[in-house]
C-alpha cells in the first residue's frame, strides 16, 4: 500500500459492498500493511491517511502544544472512490498504489 512511491506509515482501508449486500470491512493500515477478513464480492475500496503538517500545532489548551494532521490522501481514493476490488473466497493479496496526480485509467 502506497502514495506516491512511498509506503502509507499509517491510514485506514475500507472495503464496502456494491451489490445488494453493502456491509463494509475496515482495517488499520501500518507500514504500507493491512490485514482483514471481507466476505467475497465486488467492493469499493476506501482509502485515508493523515500526517502532521511541520510547524502547526492546536494549542487550544492552555500549556498543551499538539500537533495539526491533514488528510492527504485524494478524495478520489476514500470520500469519492473510484477504486474497486474482487474479493475472492480464501486469501487475497490486494496492494494499491495510489498516486498524488491526476488518476489513471486502468
Amino acid at each position: 500500500m502506497t502514495f506516491d512511491g512511498q509506503p502509507i506509515a499509517e491510514g485506514r482501508i475500507l472495503f464496502r459492498g456494491t451489490g445488494s449486500d453493502p456491509r463494509a470491512f475496515s482495517a488499520e493500515i501500518k507500514n504500507g500493511q493491512y490485514q482483514m477478513e471481507a466476505l467475497a464480492g465486488k467492493m469499493r475500496v476506501e482509502i485515508t491517511a493523515s500526517r502532521p503538517v511541520p510547524g502547526k500545532f492546536d494549542e487550544s489548551n492552555p500549556g498543551e502544544k499538539v500537533p495539526v494532521g491533514e488528510m492527504y490522501i485524494p478524495a478520489r481514493y476514500n470520500s469519492q472512490s473510484e477504486l474497486t476490488a474482487e474479493v475472492t473466497a480464501g486469501k487475497n493479496e490486494l496492494n494499491f498504489d495510489l498516486t498524488g496526480g491526476e488518476a489513471k485509467a486502468p
